[in-house]
C-alpha cells in the first residue's frame, strides 16, 4: 500500500540523515515528545507517522518530504521564501535572522561541517556584528518598501531592538564555528556599499555623524578580515578560506552543509535568502560556488601581495565617504 511505502521510505531516510552510531528510535523520543514503545510501533511499520510527525521530522532532520512523495519528479524543488511581512517588518527580520542561526547552529556540531558563499555584497555573516552597518541594511530595504517615516535624517529614527542585536551576533559567531568556511567575493563589495551610503547622504536621509559611524565600522570590519585573511583562521580556530573573484556575481549564493544533511541559501530582496533542503538544488549551488573558484584569487594565507593591494584599494574607496 501507499501509506506503507512511505512510511518506509521515512524510516530509511531518516536513518540515512542521522549520525553514525545515533540511537533513532531515542531521537524520535527527543524530538516527537512520544513515547518509546510508541516510536517502536512506529519504527516496526505497525502504525504509520502522522502528517504532523513527519512535518517535525522533515524540519529537524533535513528529510524532504516532496522527494519522499515523488513530487520533485521532472526537476521541482521547494524553497522557503522567508519574506519579511510588511506588518511588523523588524519582528518578522528577528525570526529570520533567529531561523539562520538556529541552522547554523544544528549544522556546525556535525561531522564534516562546512559553510560557503559567492557574494556580491559584504556576507551578512561577517557585517552583522556591527551595529550601524546592520541596521542601515534594514534602512535600506524598508526606505525602499516605504515601511519608515522618512523626511529628514530619519536613519536615527530606527532604533532596532536589543534582542535582535544580539541576536545577529549570534549569528556571526555561529557561522565561524563550522569546521571549514569558503568565501568568495565580488572585488566591488565594498564599493557597492560605499554607493549606497554616499546616495543616502545625498538625499538628506543620513547625517555628517551617521557617515562618520558607518565609516569608522567599516574600517573596523577591514582591519578584522584582513587579520582573519592573513592567519586563514577565525577567532574561533576554524579555516576559512577567502577569494577574490576577477568577475562580477549578479547574486550571492550559500549553502550550510555537513555530512548528514544540508541547506542552500540564494539572496533575494536585499535583506533576506530563500533556502532549500532539495539535495539536486544543493549538488548544483555547490558545484556552482566551486567554478568560481576558477576566476578568483585565493588570499587567505597566499598571494600576499594580492592581499595587500586588496585591503588597500578597499581603505581607499571607504576613505570617499
Amino acid at each position: 500500500m501507499m501509506t506503507d511505502k512511505l512510511n518506509s521510505g521515512l524510516i530509511e531516510s531518516m536513518k540515512e540523515k542521522i549520525p553514525e552510531g545515533a540511537n533513532l528510535a531515542n531521537l524520535l523520543m527527543d524530538i516527537l515528545y512520544i513515547g518509546k514503545e510508541a516510536v517502536y510501533r512506529r519504527l516496526r511499520g505497525e502504525v504509520p507517522f502522522t502528517f504532523t510527525e513527519a512535518a517535525v521530522i522533515s524540519q529537524k532532520l533535513g528529510v524532504s518530504l516532496d522527494q519522499l512523495i515523488g513530487a520533485n519528479f521532472g526537476g521541482n524543488a521547494l524553497f522557503g521564501l522567508n519574506i519579511v511581512h510588511y506588518a511588523d517588518p523588524v519582528e518578522t527580520y528577528y525570526a529570520m535572522i533567529d531561523g539562520y542561526a538556529k541552522i547554523f547552529r544544528e549544522l556546525k556540531r556535525e561531522p564534516e561541517s562546512e559553510l560557503a558563499t559567492s557574494s556580491n555584497i559584504i556576507p551578512q555573516t561577517l557585517y552583522m556584528k556591527y551595529d550601524m552597518l546592520s541596521r542601515f541594511r534594514l534602512f535600506k530595504w524598508m526606505y525602499q518598501h516605504d515601511k519608515i517615516d522618512c523626511t529628514n535624517h530619519c536613519y536615527d529614527d530606527l532604533v532596532l531592538p536589543e534582542k535582535l542585536l544580539q541576536r545577529q551576533k549570534e549569528l556571526v559567531d555561529e557561522a565561524q564555528q563550522f569546521e571549514s568556511t569558503c568565501h568568495i567575493w565580488d572585488s566591488m563589495i565594498f564599493q557597492y556599499l560605499v554607493n549606497d551610503i554616499k546616495y543616502f547622504t545625498k538625499i538628506h536621509l543620513l547625517t555628517e555623524d551617521n557617515v562618520f559611524q558607518l565609516k569608522t565600522e567599516l574600517l573596523q570590519s577591514l582591519d578584522e578580515l584582513e587579520e582573519i585573511a592573513m592567519k586563514g583562521k577565525f577567532a574561533s580556530g576554524k579555516d576559512v578560506h577567502i577569494y577574490i573573484s576577477n568577475i562580477n556575481f549578479e547574486a550571492t549564493y550559500s549553502y550550510a552543509a555537513s555530512k548528514y544533511r544540508h541547506v542552500s541559501m540564494i539572496r533575494i530582496y536585499a535583506i533576506n535568502s530563500i533556502t532549500s533542503r532539495d539535495t539536486e538544488v544543493f549538488g548544483n549551488l555547490k558545484e556552482w560556488i566551486r567554478s568560481l573558484r576558477k576566476f578568483s584569487t585565493l588570499i587567505s594565507q597566499s598571494a600576499e601581495m594580492q592581499r595587500i593591494q586588496f585591503f588597500k584599494k578597499q581603505r581607499e574607496i571607504i576613505a570617499e565617504l
